[in-house]
């Protein structure tokens, strides 16, 4: 998106407008496809719905008509069927009548010559018990003979079906018994339903084959199907399974328990995906169809697609409603919108080019000199001041241009007048500071030579004193005076005014006191830890004067003739200073402060601290005297930093 923006801003205003009006054209061209294709989306929805209506009313016609022919070919099949067993019958009791030797053997052979290609299982009966059966002996614990004893020439039905799940099935068995004359026999004609459906003609089979077909209508150039199943209109989603539609096997009853496909179904096993049984009922109910998701048979990843399934029922005569459905993609629904959406394209771009060259032309002779003042505009801006547009004429733009011009002119004699009088005044400051910088070094260097005079003349003095307290005094005024005399060394020496190199300022004064107080005579060593920071003035000599004081002091009086260690450290962390001064003698006690002292050294001291650095004071007793003084200091200047 930035470099989007940024492509667009870098265009000249010829170009804006012609994009511009460009983006004006394709946006109109989105709105309206974006306000056309859900229109043409909903109505071929609707196309689609009527079509697949229509199927499914002529398919559940063509059902019912099914139905009702199968009810009529089951009828006469029956009817055949028992025509053909009478007069079966009758020729075998007619050759059982004129047979010379009427015995059981020759009864069975007339009833294997008569039956044994018959349908049923012909029976020979004695004292209600099978002696022989074309398709096997009559079971001992037969339910036909288990009570009463059936009667004579009538059909006796016993129902064995046993329902393992919703899928219509029937197991019965029918049994015609009829005396055969002159002889303590009986001859029984047991039929399974089982032999009935195994006996269906071709004219059946031909009548399923025909639904299939017009189901399979529905899947032509299309990954929909079709499918005519049973529901039982319960919460619960289908668990159909063509393996176990008609098995009798003991995990058929796990299967086919809310859905059952139909033998006639042209897919046997339909994906349902999510489907309760119940929305099937109510999509049949309100006529329109359901929006679920479905994957594809032949998609392995099992990607759910948007599908419509449509759906028709009808009760029937059984306990279960029996449901037409058929299922389509919404992507091939909607896949004849494509190409009309494609043809679109060429329109669109030839429509976006015919606008970008009439944005340019139409706005080329107007935009042509703004472009030329953007030019002139930028190139001010990037410090270039001669450039200046030069464009004649009186229309607006023009006047523009050229009062722009004007005022570039004036701006740039403005600019050279006052460059002159800033090069001019920075001539005179740089001649004055240069005077000051040399009367500020000829000051210190005074201060520092009056200064030195001082401290000669302290030391003639206390060459000729008498008293010891007199020749201590002038000593510690001479360290004092030193301290200052040496600041103003520094300063004389630097290049600075206003800093010196604190570290190198400490070395010196510790220097002076080694000399001055013989440190290494009496084994007393002097450390000194100091970070390369330029100091002010003013803090350079409050700590020069505190060093000067507590190492003085510890010379003097912490010590006996063994010696010992002082160590002077200044450590600077951010804008926080801290000076520490340490020794290893005898120490001033736990009850030490700098309040209540009268001496000159801990009142300078404490001057210093507290008015001057406007610090901290910290005092410890632990194997000697540790002074730690913190003050708050401008942000330090490293030395490799400073010039």
């Amino acid at each position: 998106m930035f470099k989007l923006r940024n492509l667009f801003t870098n265009r000249s205003l010829s170009a804006k407008f012609a994009l511009g009006f460009s983006a004006i054209v394709l946006c109109i061209h989105i709105i309206m496809l974006s306000l056309i294709i859900p229109s043409w989306q909903a109505e071929r929805l609707k196309s689609e719905t009527d079509t697949i209506n229509r199927l499914l009313a002529n398919m559940e016609n063509q059902v019912l008509l099914t139905i009702h022919v199968n009810s009529l070919y089951n009828a006469s099949y029956w009817e055949k069927m028992n025509l053909e067993m009478k007069n079966r019958l009758h020729e075998l009791f007619n050759a059982w009548n004129k047979e010379p030797q009427k015995n059981e053997a020759t009864l069975i052979t007339h009833i294997n010559e008569h039956l044994l290609d018959f349908t049923c299982n012909a029976l020979l009966m004695k004292h209600h018990h099978s002696v022989y059966g074309t398709k096997g002996l009559l079971e001992e614990n037969s339910p036909f003979f288990s009570t009463l004893f059936p009667s004579y020439e009538q059909w006796s039905i016993y129902d064995k079906t046993q329902r393992l799940n919703i899928c219509p099935t029937t197991n019965k068995e029918y049994l015609f018994l009829k005396k055969i004359p002159q002889s303590p026999y009986e001859i029984a004609l047991l039929c399974k339903t089982k032999e009935f459906l195994h006996s269906r003609s071709d004219f059946e089979i031909s009548i399923g084959s025909m639904l299939k077909q017009s189901f399979q209508t529905i899947k032509n150039h299309s990954t929909g199907f079709a499918y005519m199943m049973w529901v039982d209109g319960s919460e619960r989603k289908c668990d159909h399974n063509a393996t176990y539609r008609k098995s009798f096997d003991e995990n058929a009853k796990y299967f086919n328990t809310t859905c059952c496909v139909s033998e006639s179904s042209p897919t046997d096993q339909p994906l349902t995906g999510e489907l309760k049984t119940s929305e099937y009922l109510h999509a049949a109910k309100e006529g329109k169809p359901i929006h679920h998701l479905l994957p594809k048979a032949d998609d392995p990843s099992g990607k759910l697609y948007q599908a419509l399934t449509w759906v028709r029922y009808f009760k029937g005569s059984r306990e279960y409603p029996l449901l037409l459905a058929a299922t389509l993609y919404e992507e091939e629904i909607y896949s004849d919108l494509e190409p009309i959406i494609v043809k679109f394209v060429p329109a669109i771009l030839l429509a976006l080019g015919v606008a970008f060259a009439l944005g340019w032309l139409l706005f080329r002779g107007f935009t042509c000199k703004i472009d030329r003042l953007l030019n002139v505009a930028k190139t001010i801006k990037s410090g270039n001041l001669k450039e200046r547009s030069h464009l004649k004429g009186d229309d607006d733009i023009s006047l523009l241009a050229q009062t722009f011009d004007t005022m570039l002119d004036g701006l740039e004699e403005n600019i050279h007048t006052l460059d002159t009088k800033v090069h001019q005044r920075t001539y005179e400051l740089e001649n004055l500071l240069q005077e000051k910088e040399v009367l500020l070094k000829e000051v210190h260097h005074r201060v520092k030579n009056n200064l030195s005079i001082i401290i000669a003349l302290m030391q003639l003095k206390e060459n000729k004193a008498k008293h010891h307290e007199s020749k201590q005094l002038l000593m510690d005024l001479q360290e004092r005076i030193y301290a200052i005399e040496l600041l103003h060394r520094h300063l004389y020496q630097s290049s600075s005014l206003t800093h010196i190199a604190f570290d190198t300022y400490v070395q010196g004064l510790i220097e002076n006191m080694r000399q001055t107080y013989a440190t290494d005579e009496k084994n007393i060593v002097l450390h000194v830890k100091s970070e390369a920071i330029f100091l002010s003035i003013e803090h350079a000599l409050s700590c020069g004067l505190l060093i000067n004081e507590c190492v003085t002091n510890a010379i003097k009086h912490a010590f006996t003739h063994t010696g010992g260690c002082i160590d002077i450290a200044f450590t600077c962390k951010e804008t926080r200073c801290i000076l520490s001064i340490r020794d290893n003698g005898k120490g001033l006690g736990e009850a030490f402060s700098l309040q209540g002292h009268s001496t000159l050294g801990m009142r300078l001291m404490e001057g210093i601290i507290f008015q001057q650095l406007q610090g901290t004071f910290h005092y410890e007793s632990f194997n000697g005297s540790h002074f730690e003084i913190s003050f708050y200091n401008e942000l330090p200047l490293k030395e490799e930093k400073h010039t």
